[in-house]
């Protein structure tokens, strides 16, 4: 009986077959994430309903020195969820349990698979929210939020997720049970293991639950759309807003060619007038009078931050704004090859450093005679230095070749960024696709600081195995 056999033997002493999955096929839809680059290939799945079981999943794997990658809506794109070894999956889907929910201490307890989303639509009946969003809620888990420490479009004003944890449970590779903080607001007695946790992406420890902290929903969000000159508006018009709006809640950029593509793919007419403008913004504030927002209005016009613009006059207009915000990935994607950076700068320099990589972007991918071209599209959270590089590749050409073509240029993207002092990786964490790229962020002696605590958790080094550094 080989290592996999002898675990598969134990656990179903206390699993039920329904919780586990051995089939080639169907394994391999729960050892992928979006990120789709590489192949997944794992010995199993199994999906555990509560804390206990996970400990023991984990014991047993341990026991037989058998690596795990937990899993959770597989919604990453770095592949820190992907199982490409020969690993056992530990999907905590069924993990979903959202329950007691506690007004006064604007607390709700979760389970690792609980879907953003669900959490959301959970806590809204009672004028209270999780304030962590961003456009894949509708299939994230909070598990996978908590381990690469999502962000999303409200991190202006709320934070990310390590802002919105209050306690966890989590599990070691070698099955022990720890209850990191409890459900407490103060604790001053040492290492605070839970902030630990938050951003660890699966390597130390496993998490199984969490105490989330809530906000009070608000009473209303207005929501603009101005059009720009270029980039270098974009941030006059943010340092203005951020200095005179104390609520506001999301500052969204794109590039002409990301509004135009996302027109084009939903069929959409222009939001604002166009012109010659090359930047747009999407602007959200909290809890604001109307007098108040066309004052700044006013303000903004005056001192001729934009060229044009548009105020949501009711909910449904508000939602068709922000489409033009949530729809830009899924247009660039629609039928093409596309490589993604997603990275952020100090919000300082964010100016200085768009207009430099922009620069060599567009001489990276300058036309030629040579039929269609890729393209570079622009946009982010500009009120966290968070942006989005998508290069989509032209139709009939090798993907491949293109991918490969589209990577070059991501040694000299780091490069700069290394100068900017800024991350490879905003959102999505380092996983397997970006680890060869940690030393652009993080220096030798944080990266064997990072292998030290991984020994001290995993001394085996066995659960998350290749993510975000090799042993």
């Amino acid at each position: 009986m080989n290592h996999i056999d002898a675990f598969l033997t134990q656990i179903r002493a206390f699993l039920q077959e329904s919780q586990i999955l051995t089939d080639a096929n169907e394994c391999a839809h729960y050892a992928q994430d979006w990120s789709a680059v590489l192949t997944p290939n794992s010995a199993a799945t199994v999906f555990p309903e509560t804390t206990e079981q996970v400990s023991k999943i984990l014991s047993a794997a341990n026991s037989h020195s058998i690596s795990v990658v937990p899993s959770g809506g597989r919604t990453g794109l770095s592949g820190g969820a992907v199982a490409s070894n020969g690993e056992v999956v530990l999907s905590l889907v069924r993990m979903n349990k959202i329950a007691n929910l506690h007004l006064g201490a604007l607390t709700v307890q979760v389970g690792a698979g609980a879907i953003t989303q669900a959490v959301h639509e959970f806590c809204e009946p009672n004028g209270v929210t999780w304030p962590v969003d961003f456009a894949s809620k509708g299939s994230s888990c909070v598990g996978g939020n908590i381990a690469t420490n999502a962000g999303g479009v409200r991190v202006l004003r709320y934070g990310n997720t390590r802002n919105w944890i209050l306690g966890l449970t989590a599990v070691t590779m070698d099955g022990t049970v720890h209850e990191f903080n409890g459900e407490l607001e103060k604790n001053n007695t040492g290492f605070d293991f839970r902030q630990l946790m938050i951003g660890s992406e699966g390597t130390l420890a496993v998490v199984t639950e969490a105490t989330l902290k809530l906000a009070p929903l608000p009473r209303s969000r207005s929501v603009f759309f101005f059009s720009l000159e270029n980039f270098s508006s974009v941030v006059e018009l943010f340092a203005f807003a951020r200095s005179r709006i104390a609520t506001l809640s999301a500052f969204e950029c794109m590039d002409r060619p990301c509004l135009e593509t996302t027109m084009k793919h939903f069929l959409l007419k222009a939001p604002v007038n166009l012109g010659e403008s090359n930047a747009f913004v999407l602007m959200e504030v909290e809890n604001a009078a109307l007098e108040e927002c066309e004052v700044w209005l006013g303000e903004i016009f005056e001192a001729g931050l934009v060229v044009d613009g548009v105020m949501a006059q009711n909910d449904r207009e508000a939602k068709e704004l922000w489409h033009y915000r949530e729809g830009i990935a899924e247009s660039i994607l629609s039928g093409h090859d596309v490589h993604q950076e997603d990275v952020s700068v100090p919000v300082a320099r964010l100016a200085e450093f768009y207009s430099e990589i922009h620069s060599r972007y567009r001489k990276a991918f300058a036309p030629t005679n040579g039929g269609d071209q890729a393209k570079v599209y622009f946009f982010g959270h500009i009120g966290d230095g968070n942006l989005h590089i998508f290069i989509q590749g032209p139709k009939g050409v090798d993907r491949n070749q293109f991918l490969a073509d589209a990577k070059k240029t991501d040694l000299e993207l780091f490069k700069v960024l290394k100068n900017y002092k800024g991350s490879v990786s905003a959102e999505h964490g380092i996983g397997v696709l970006k680890r060869h790229a940690l030393h652009f962020s993080r220096t030798e002696a944080e990266i064997s600081l990072m292998r030290g605590l991984k020994n001290v958790f995993d001394p085996k080094g066995l659960l998350n195995p290749g993510k975000v550094f090799t042993i």
